[in-house]
């Protein structure tokens, strides 16, 4: 992974896809945060070799509070996955297909009361059968910011995509060990993350290159 600061002209080249970059000023931060949201906003550009990533190619994720589990990207996909695994599975394709007639029949007998001939969709495949059983990974809103962001990388790897993410003050929030298994992990899954963070972070035990960019612009490394 290659991010490239527009705003200062400077190139980092992150190897194993795995970064941090720090900044003294929010309003840097920010500026780099919104480039990744809209097109044409002078910030940081994200790059695999030479070809940049366009926004549809990156999940930011701007808050830890609530993490984007309802990105249209992923439930799309997510909803995509569910519908290869049921036809896949012959007995899951045949009952899918069962429950979708019976669907069909349900929804003529409504029509007997109706002033209208509710005729939904003739088109009933498994994948808008999967759709309209909204189907989405289980959250647990109680647990740790830790178990919650693994979930949300467990989801990323179940969707069949493979976004660059963007996360915006994890670090700061977390323990180095948990740092470490987030870091661990996203290495084994091969995912690649870049961490934005406020302020300079403790690098100590991270296994992450860390870069930092102060008041005046200058960039420094920051890694043990």
């Amino acid at each position: 992974m290659i991010v490239k600061l527009e705003t200062i002209g400077e190139t980092i080249d992150f190897p194993d896809g795995l970064g941090v970059i720090s900044f003294d000023e929010f309003d840097e931060l920010s500026r780099c945060a919104k480039s990744l949201l809209r097109e044409g906003e002078p910030g940081i550009a994200i790059y695999r070799g030479e070809r940049r990533l366009k926004l549809k190619d990156i999940v930011l994720i701007d808050s830890l509070i609530e993490l984007p589990f309802d990105d249209r990207r992923l439930t799309g996909a997510y909803t995509s996955k569910m519908a290869a695994e049921i036809e896949a599975c012959e007995p899951l394709a045949t009952k899918a297909h069962e429950i979708s007639t019976c669907v069909g029949e349900l929804i003529a007998k409504l029509g007997a009361s109706l002033r209208t001939d509710p005729i939904g969709d003739t088109e009933r495949d498994i994948k808008s059968f999967a759709k309209w059983l909204s189907l989405s990974p289980h959250r647990d809103p109680g647990s740790t910011l830790l178990r919650r962001f693994l979930s949300f990388m467990d989801y990323i790897c179940d969707t069949g995509l493979s976004p660059s993410i963007a996360v915006i003050g994890l670090i700061d929030k977390l323990e180095p060990a948990d740092v470490l298994d987030i870091a661990r992990k996203a290495r084994y899954e091969g995912l690649e993350m870049l961490f934005l963070e406020y302020r300079e972070v403790n690098t100590a035990d991270i296994e992450i290159p860390v870069w930092h960019i102060d008041r005046d612009g200058v960039l420094f490394s920051r890694t043990v």
